[in-house]
């Protein structure tokens, strides 16, 4: 087990760091120093950093380019008489991650590294050196240019499985990414290096996406928060809106009515998340979300907002998702923490909607989506897809999206589209009449083995695909509904679980709030 550090610097949140900023208690070229030191202790034993800044004067020069730029910001508060916190949770602050070094899921584009996405067909391999070689990037994501404006400092990449396939982060390019908390155990994914990179204290709040639980899988294995934002809202351009839309004959690519994968924090705490999402938002979609909303709740207003609520445990879908030993249990007796606040927990006997349908649909859109992703990337004919990917030896589960969203038609996706916008309504007519969340485990299993590339069976049920012990995650990602993950503790064998709790569209502030009372209480500010 990764042990947390001496310096009390490092077990901050992002938030906590923030403060000690601002206010000057600490600088930015220590923070930069204590999180270089820390990452070239521990990250060989997790390999969750990758393709890290090798220039070290730079980093440290950035670090003192923030220094200076909040030096005089805090000049500016002593002037108006405003007091630091007020500073920190204001919706107008944009500087509030001035000083934090950053790393970047290696799924997306940050300038001045490479973007491998573990993957050889971005790159090539040197025999004489017997490494790989890829390009830095000359720009910045979206979200990850708002972040660096906010003050963040990106000094490397986090790892992912290869195309960020699967849950489990592993790759040709960089190799597998463990489990802090036990090292012979898997880290989950796709935002596996980022929820190691957080668990193991090396960063204090990280990006990440979520397909197919991507977010909630490795925080929950963590022992951390993340959120899966409402799709629409992370956008950069407008999407469609609860219609299906029929292409051009002639392109296969069929729209979705909504995002099937969204970017989204994760961090120690949910007041962390809020202001990650605050400065990921694209800047047309701000109003949407004001991290005020949760920062600036006393324990007793928190109390109020959340109290009388009721949360929707839907276990194990009536029985149809295989669960470990320990899993429900476990994740139950953390949503018990609720009651404590007077939030009612209903155990929901019947599935809401069949998970046959909701499988069957869903892996047909995600090979769709993989399929035309990779034939945009790659060019060419769809037939010259395979062979490339093939070829260049990509691993054997995208190969499989890959055949499988060759020859699916138009009219089977817009088929099974139709079954999604079916359980979209389900949810949100429960959301309507019955429960304000419902809830599921954020995983059907414990962390497994790193050795291996996906269990093969749960509770004595074969897994028939590379991603089917992560059905849990179906019913959320399908929806496009906003969720958040909370730790549910450590079982009997030593290992994580955690919880997935969702909403309607449009209420990541009250999933938020609700985190934030949970996170509050088993800190003892309620005991």
């Amino acid at each position: 087990m990764i042990v947390a550090p001496e310096s009390l610097l490092l077990k901050y949140s992002a938030i906590e760091l923030s403060r000690a900023l601002h206010s000057r208690q600490v600088t930015a070229v220590d923070l930069m120093h204590e999180t270089l030191h820390r990452i070239d202790a521990i990250n060989p034993q997790i390999n969750a950093v990758v393709s890290l800044e090798q220039n070290r004067d730079r980093l440290m020069e950035e670090a003192r380019r923030a220094d200076e730029i909040l030096d005089g910001i805090a000049a500016a508060v002593n002037n108006n008489d405003a007091s630091d916190d007020s500073f920190i949770s204001s919706s107008k602050n944009n500087d509030w991650l001035r000083g934090i070094p950053m790393a970047i899921k290696d799924l997306e584009d940050a300038q001045g590294f490479p973007t491998t996405k573990g993957c050889p067909i971005y790159g090539t391999y040197n025999d004489e050196s017997t490494s790989w070689h890829f390009d830095n990037q000359t720009e910045d994501a979206p979200y990850v240019h708002r972040l660096r404006k906010a003050g963040a400092i990106i000094i490397g990449k986090t790892n992912t499985p290869e195309l960020g396939a699967g849950c489990h982060s592993y790759n040709p390019i960089f190799g597998t990414t463990v489990n802090p908390m036990d090292v012979s155990k898997a880290a989950g994914g796709s935002s596996g290096g980022a929820g190691a990179a957080l668990a193991s204290y090396m960063f204090c709040a990280l990006d990440g996406s979520d397909m197919m639980g991507s977010l909630r899988n490795p925080a929950g294995w963590n022992s951390l928060y993340s959120l899966r934002p409402t799709v629409e809202w992370m956008e950069e351009e407008q999407v469609v809106d609860d219609e299906l839309v029929d292409n051009d004959a002639d392109d296969q690519n069929v729209k979705m009515p909504w995002p099937m994968s969204t970017i989204g924090p994760m961090g120690r705490c949910p007041e962390d998340l809020a202001l990650m999402l605050q400065s990921m938002i694209p800047a047309g979609r701000a109003e949407l979300f004001d991290a005020a909303s949760i920062l600036d709740q006393s324990s007793e207003q928190l109390s109020q907002i959340v109290k009388g609520k009721t949360i929707g445990w839907l276990a194990d879908w009536g029985g149809e998702y295989p669960m470990e030993a320990g899993v429900l249990q476990q994740c139950r007796e953390s949503l018990d923490i609720f009651t404590k606040g007077n939030i009612d927990i209903q155990c929901v006997a019947t599935p809401l909607f069949s998970s046959k349908e909701l499988w069957e649909s869903w892996i047909r859109i995600r090979s769709h989506l993989i399929f035309n992703s990779l034939h945009e990337q790659i060019g060419g004919d769809s037939c010259d897809v395979l062979q490339t990917l093939k070829e260049r030896g990509v691993k054997a589960e995208v190969i499989y999206e890959c055949e499988r969203g060759f020859k699916l038609t138009k009219e089977q996706i817009h088929d099974r589209l139709r079954m999604v916008q079916a359980w979209s309504t389900c949810a949100e007519n429960e959301f309507g009449s019955k429960y304000d969340f419902l809830a599921l485990p954020s995983s059907q299993t414990y962390p497994f083995d790193a050795s291996l590339d996906w269990p093969k069976s749960i509770a004595g049920k074969k897994m028939d695909t590379y991603h089917r012990w992560m059905e849990v995650m179906v019913p959320v990602t399908v929806a496009g509904l906003p969720c958040v993950t909370i730790p549910a503790g450590i079982g009997s064998r030593g290992l994580l679980i955690g919880v997935q709790i969702f909403g309607p569209k449009g209420s990541d502030a009250k999933l938020l709030q609700l985190a934030c009372w949970y996170s509050r209480y088993c800190k003892g500010d309620y005991l």
